[in-house]
């Protein structure tokens, strides 16, 4: 009796594992449980700087989970401050009933001021295609609102790191999303490609350029390889293109002007 008593509570210790880790557990909690591994040097630092406090032990685990570094205590409160401003927009936010939800991710402890200056480069000309503008006069045609959401065809969104690369992944998000609504098919462009490839069209990796100039380059390359092969790592490095992988090609592009009459 005692041993098929232990074997019952063994199967039910089991059922709750499983359970715990199907997807969705505990997916009301913005910052999801970690497990025993996250009791780190770096954890047991952030509680000794905040106290054993529930919204402390919060940061803690968030600051383990995302392989954060703060040179000192004054540091841990700042981030721990913005850490738990962010912590309760998301959670205000979510309460309202809105037709999205927002979440705890990585830049959670950085101010608009650290991201604006850490993550955006300066602000440019959308586009260098000064030949075969398309200019749109009949404003009424267009619908007030439009989520291409919708449609399926907005790909995942990616993370370009600390490279001044945010204009390669303009372009394969508008490649991507044209090549789902011709094709019905999900595909992602490799952002890689371009950082290393596509400095002779006046573009300059990590160091910005532009996606009207990175279309020209697919053009004339013969297309824009896969993001499964040729995968982005956020450096300059040497051109890796090979014509096997390609994902997509470009036959030709266009600016299109709004022109408002006064």
């Amino acid at each position: 009796m005692a041993h098929r008593r232990l074997l019952v509570l063994a199967v039910l210790a089991l059922s709750a594992a499983a359970a715990a880790a199907e997807p969705g557990f505990a997916e009301s909690n913005p910052i999801r449980p970690v497990t025993d591994r996250a009791v780190s040097a770096l954890e047991s630092t952030v509680l000794a700087a905040l106290g054993r406090t529930r919204d402390a032990l919060r940061f803690a685990r968030y600051a383990v989970r995302y392989g954060k570094s703060y040179e000192n205590v004054a540091e841990v409160h700042k981030r721990f401050r913005i850490f738990s401003e962010s912590l309760e927009l998301v959670r205000s936010t979510n309460q309202k009933g809105l037709p999205y939800r927002l979440g705890i991710n990585r830049f959670a402890d950085m101010s608009w001021e650290d991201f604006r200056s850490t993550r955006l480069g300066a602000a440019q000309n959308c586009s260098a295609t000064l030949a075969g503008n398309h200019r749109m006069r009949a404003a009424a045609a267009l619908p007030e609102t439009k989520d291409w959401r919708e449609d399926g065809i907005v790909s995942p969104v990616k993370n370009q790191g600390h490279c001044g690369s945010c204009w390669t992944f303009s372009t394969t998000g508008a490649l991507e999303a044209a090549y789902t609504q011709a094709t019905g098919k999900p595909v992602s462009l490799s952002e890689q490609q371009l950082v290393d490839c596509a400095g002779a069209y006046n573009n300059f990796g990590c160091n910005g350029g532009l996606p009207s100039q990175a279309f020209e380059y697919i053009k004339h390359n013969g297309g824009l390889d896969t993001e499964e092969s040729y995968p982005y790592k956020g450096v300059n490095g040497l051109c890796q293109f090979k014509a096997s992988n390609v994902g997509v090609k470009v036959l030709d592009s266009v600016n299109i002007t709004l022109v408002r009459r006064t």
